[in-house]
Parts: C-alpha cells; structure tokens; sequence
C-alpha cells in the first residue's frame, strides 16, 4: 500500500508505464522517512507483474513471488549498514544481473537504495551499464538529494522528486496512525517526513528530546552547572541529540535576530528566550558551527570518545559566559 503523498507521483508513472514511455533508468530523490523503498518496490513489482502494465495484480505467479521476495529477476541492492558505501564488486554483481537472461520470459528489476552512498568505482562501474542499457532491464535508483552523486550518473538517469506534505498534513496523517495529539516540533525536527516523525514520537525521542533541550537550558544560565548531565543526554541519544542542539541554538540566533515567526522549536519558545538572553550572539553563532562539525566528525571517524568531545564542545559557552 502506498502513503498518500506518494499517490501524485505514482499516477505520473502509471500514465508513463500505460504508455511503455517509462525511462529504462528511474532515480527517486525524497526524504529519509518518506516510505521511498515503499514507492520504489510498487514500481518494480509493477514492471515485473504479468496480468497488468500500471499496477501490480497480486495474483500472477510473479506477483506472488515478489510478495514472498523470491522473484529471480528482482534484485535489491543497498549498503550492508546505515553510513557505508555501496562498494564495486556490488555493482559488478549488478552488471551481471542486467545482461543475464530473465528467468520468467519478462522484465528484470535492479533496485539500489541509497545510490547517493554509491563510492566513486561502483559509481564509475554503473555508469558503463546506464550509457548503453541492457534491453528489458529497468533499474531504479533512489537517494536523498544529488549532492553525493557523480553528476554523469545523474545526466542518465529520468530524476523524480517525492514531495512531503505540509507540516500539517504530515501532523494529522501521525496522529491518525497514533490516534494521539503530536507537537508540530516533532515534525519540524524530522523535515516533515512523515514515517520519520511517526518513528520519533513512537520511540519517546519526542521526550528525550524535550528533557535535552531543557537541561540545555539550565546548564546555559550562570553559574553553568549540569554540564555532565547534558553530555551524559547528548551520549545516550547519539549523534542525533547534537542535530537538535544545532536547531535549537539556531533558533535562538533568529530570536536575538528579531525573526519571531519561524521558530523550528516552537514549543520551546520560553527556553529559546532563555538562552538567548544569557548567551552572547557571536558566541552562539561560533557553538552551532563546532556543533554542526563536531557531528560531521563523529560520523566519519568511530571509535571517538563522544562524551569527552561533547564535554570539550559545552565549555566553550563557559569560557565565553
């Protein structure tokens, strides 16, 4: 089943699959946590269905093989975890898929998720296959934005973009899969994706969250103490706490700034004041930098001593307080 915006871009690939006119390489960009593996596998279950050219019957026998995830002529790719790259021998895997011959008579299906973490090899190795495509071979590509894609992979590609509902929408469709009230925060912090939102209140981050920001608070008030406790937070929730330390101090730079309307953090209006009140303005513009590299530096190197690094990063509002 399909997520309601994902309804609009599909219809325009049923008009494309009803007309055979669908590009034989499709590259999906949309939001982690827009359900995008959802709307990819409904494209390759469709072009693998053998009763109907724009949406899958359910009954074929290559249907029911898609559903049972046996069918020979589908193959998914991805990276073995979150952060790695997608590596070349992979991608020489995916060649040799593309020119075999299909085992049912039909189409063959190579889906790589997370093409944006494709390393320049494989990237350099899938290219030689998109310039000169195997015939009856779709592949579909899906990614999070084109920043990490070698720009020739991007030229061969028929590129769509998912667009997320509004902040409301993706807060009523939430609470309807929760039937409980949400805070708009909660879909600020998650860039509107609703799976990504639904996962974050399901999983109490929405509380942990909360119970960061205002610790933050308190340790951001002369004479500075709770610093131990805020890095201890910080730890125990991982590198995402230091993304909503970012926000949240961003915010307060707008606040000093006198933007009063576009608040990610507006249920934290009274903290967001608070803080701006006690923190210089270029000292809060320096921490959200240290901050925002100091998660890009925990995300490249493991091993790091993440409290000790947290600890070192929260000095610098003493030093200057």
């Amino acid at each position: 089943m399909l997520y309601p915006w994902q309804q609009t871009l599909w219809q325009n690939w049923q008009l494309l699959l009803g007309q055979k006119r669908l590009h034989h390489a499709v590259l999906l960009l949309a939001e982690k946590g827009s359900g995008r593996e959802v709307l990819a596998k409904q494209l390759a279950r469709t072009v693998l269905c053998q009763n109907c050219d724009t949406e899958p019957c359910g009954v074929c026998h290559s249907c029911k093989l898609f559903e049972a995830e046996t069918h020979p002529d589908f193959h998914y790719v991805a990276p073995v975890e979150e952060g790695k790259q997608i590596g070349v021998d992979t991608i020489r895997q995916c060649n040799r898929w593309a020119v075999e011959t299909s085992q049912l008579g039909g189409q063959r299906v190579i889906l790589i998720d997370h093409a944006d973490s494709l390393g320049e090899a494989a990237a350099n190795a899938l290219l030689k296959t998109l310039e000169e495509p195997p015939a009856d071979c779709q592949f579909i590509l899906t990614a999070q934005s084109l920043d990490n894609m070698l720009p020739t992979i991007n030229s061969r590609c028929n590129k769509w973009r998912l667009t997320m509902p509004n902040e409301d929408d993706t807060k009523r469709w939430v609470e309807q899969q929760m039937m409980q009230s949400i805070k708009l925060e909660a879909v600020r912090l998650n860039s509107g994706a609703p799976l990504a939102t639904l996962q974050f209140v399901e999983q109490g981050q929405d509380i942990r969250h909360g119970n960061l920001i205002e610790a933050f608070t308190a340790f951001s008030q002369p004479p500075f103490t709770g610093i131990y406790e805020v890095a201890g937070l910080c730890t125990s929730e991982g590198r995402a706490s230091l993304k909503w330390l970012s926000y949240f101090l961003v915010d307060c730079i707008k606040y000093q700034q006198g933007v009063s309307n576009c608040f990610v953090h507006s249920e934290s209006l009274n903290k967001v004041q608070a803080v701006a009140a006690a923190v210089n303005p270029a000292v809060l513009l320096s921490q959200v930098r240290k901050v925002n590299e100091l998660h890009r530096q925990l995300e490249m190197h493991s091993g790091l001593n993440e409290e000790l690094l947290i600890v070192e990063w929260l000095t610098g509002f003493i030093s200057h307080g």
